[in-house]
């Protein structure tokens, strides 16, 4: 995944030591920040990494990771656990990839057991960018590269966060939180936990 970002000022890039053209992203036209990461099958992160520029591929920005260095070591993984994920990376005793080139047969079921492993990533990364507004548009160009991969981080923790929590009920509106709602515009909407009990309605008394 590419994390929007502005293109870095020449203090930034003073600071950081490489040019702009180093996070321009060609495929894109835009410049963004390389961030890879490792979830389950829930949908949390359990591992992000975004320090690389978007130039770099999601292979060389791997191969310079600290999780790489880590699972290389004979038993950091349980034995019969690897990683899966796509054709940027290798082959390997701790990394999975799918095959090319198949279209039948059971090389085939093999790809789509692979793919709906991996699409898991995909639909963490696609979450985060959607609940999260400030994902939609570039980083604002005062922020430097180092606090853009922290806030991207605490926004993954978040993310987490929400995840474990989803199963939690929304207690009931008080009167100052309807009235806070009423005074500053907000819009009335229906309870995220579709409990039909409360509803989130201006109550007249309040204002009689």
């Amino acid at each position: 995944m590419l994390a929007w970002m502005n293109k870095p000022t020449i203090a930034e890039q003073a600071n950081i030591g490489l040019g702009p053209s180093k996070f321009f992203c060609g495929r894109k036209m835009k410049y963004w920040l390389n961030m890879m990461g490792v979830c389950d099958s829930r949908r949390r992160f359990i591992w992000v990494k975004i320090n690389m520029p978007g130039s770099a591929s999601d292979f060389y920005a791997f191969d310079h990771s600290s999780l790489k260095k880590k699972i290389e070591r004979e038993g950091f993984l349980r034995h019969g656990y690897c990683l899966f994920g796509d054709n940027e990376h290798i082959n390997s005793p701790y990394m999975c990839t799918p095959r090319r080139n198949v279209s039948s047969g059971p090389k085939d079921g093999i790809y789509s057991f692979h793919s709906s492993l991996r699409i898991c990533i995909e639909c963490a990364f696609g979450i985060l960018v959607h609940r999260w507004g400030i994902m939609h548009k570039p980083m604002p160009v005062n922020i430097s590269v180092k606090k853009i991969s922290s806030l991207v981080l605490a926004l993954c923790k978040l993310h987490n966060f929400c995840i474990d929590n989803a199963s939690v009920g929304v207690a009931r509106p008080d009167e100052g939180d309807i009235l806070n709602i009423a005074v500053n515009g907000g819009i009335f909407l229906p309870r995220m936990d579709n409990n039909r009990e409360f509803v989130w309605e201006c109550d007249s008394k309040i204002y009689s």
